[in-house]
C-alpha cells in the first residue's frame, strides 16, 4: 500500500470514530495547535475529551490529497453535532510523515477559533 493509500485509509478510520493504529508506528507522535507535540497516550487523552462532547459520530470528508516521498498532506472537513447543540464543522490540514510504510508523525492544523467557539457552553 502506498503512503497516500495508507493516509486515506487512516482518514477513513478517523471518520468512522476508530483510528486504525495498525497504520501507525508504536512511537507515533501527534502535533496539535496550542498543544504542541504529544505522545500517543497524551493525544488519546485529548481526543477522548473531545469525543465526549459529540452527540453522535462526526463525519470527516477528504477534500484534497498531495503525496510526495515520506509525506502526505490531506485537506479535510468535519461535521458533527455537539451535546451543547452547536454544529462542529471544522476544516483541517493534516500532514502525515511516514517511516517504513507507517505514520510516525501526524500534524493537525485546524480552525482553532471555531473549535473554541463550538465547544464553549
Amino acid at each position: 500500500m502506498s503512503n497516500k493509500e495508507t493516509a486515506l485509509k487512516f482518514m477513513e478510520s478517523m471518520g468512522a470514530g476508530q483510528m486504525d493504529l495498525s497504520l501507525t508506528t508504536d512511537d507515533i507522535q501527534w502535533w496539535v495547535p496550542g498543544r504542541g507535540l504529544m505522545t500517543k497516550v497524551e493525544f488519546f487523552e485529548l481526543a477522548g475529551g473531545f469525543l465526549g462532547l459529540l452527540k453522535g459520530p462526526i463525519a470527516m470528508t477528504v477534500k484534497g490529497v498531495t503525496a510526495e516521498g515520506d509525506r502526505v498532506a490531506v485537506e479535510a472537513e468535519s461535521y458533527g453535532e455537539l451535546n451543547n447543540g452547536k454544529i462542529y464543522n471544522n476544516t483541517y490540514h493534516f500532514l502525515f510523515v511516514f517511516r517504513d510504510g507507517k505514520i510516525c508523525l501526524s500534524k493537525e492544523y485546524n480552525d482553532s477559533a471555531h473549535a473554541a467557539w463550538a465547544t464553549s457552553p
